[in-house]
């Protein structure tokens, strides 16, 4: 927070700047949390997008499902982050709610899914592709993709054993 002085005003008048900011939720390790879960999503919705919408016929529905789980997740987290961000009672309400207990637990689920998934199509479709044509970057970007989203999952569902902790007065 920085503080004010007005020339026109009293020398003990102090006002804040950015006083509506929340920032001190950033600070805290559920805020670490959100903020990681926003770079390694926005990292793997970009190399989805980069590297596999070439092959999206020969990944067939796991690469849309877990394009859908990314894109989900990072759209209700960035919400969340947010929502926190401007307000400090937001951060009160939902946290002492069900909500982030459940969000936490389908998106970890959806995550480690979604990416089991990937993983079996990349070495049962695109392998073979792979090993016709040389130098190409798309099998280790994926294999980042689907790595970074096995991290998610487990990091979305240490958010959401900390979200149930929180909700149960233990923390």
């Amino acid at each position: 927070m920085y503080r004010i002085r007005s020339p026109y005003v009293g020398l003990t008048s102090q006002s804040c700047l950015c006083s509506c900011f929340n920032m001190q939720y950033f600070t805290t390790s559920y805020g670490i949390l959100k903020i990681i879960q926003i770079i390694l999503g926005s990292i793997c919705q970009s190399i989805l997008m980069f590297y596999g919408t070439k092959y999206i016929p020969t990944f067939g529905t796991s690469y849309e499902s877990f394009l859908t789980t990314v894109a989900g997740c990072l759209m209700t987290t960035s919400v969340i982050s947010v929502s926190y961000l401007l307000s400090k009672n937001t951060e009160v309400l939902v946290r002492s709610s069900l909500f982030e207990i459940i969000f936490g637990t389908f998106a970890s689920i959806c995550y480690l899914s979604s990416s089991s998934l990937l993983t079996i199509a990349v070495y049962t479709l695109l392998y073979p592709i792979i090993m016709t044509i040389p130098f190409t970057s798309i099998f280790s970007a994926v294999i980042l993709a689907y790595t970074l989203g096995f991290i998610l999952g487990v990091i979305y569902a240490i958010d959401a054993y900390w979200a149930f902790k929180y909700y149960k007065g233990f923390s």
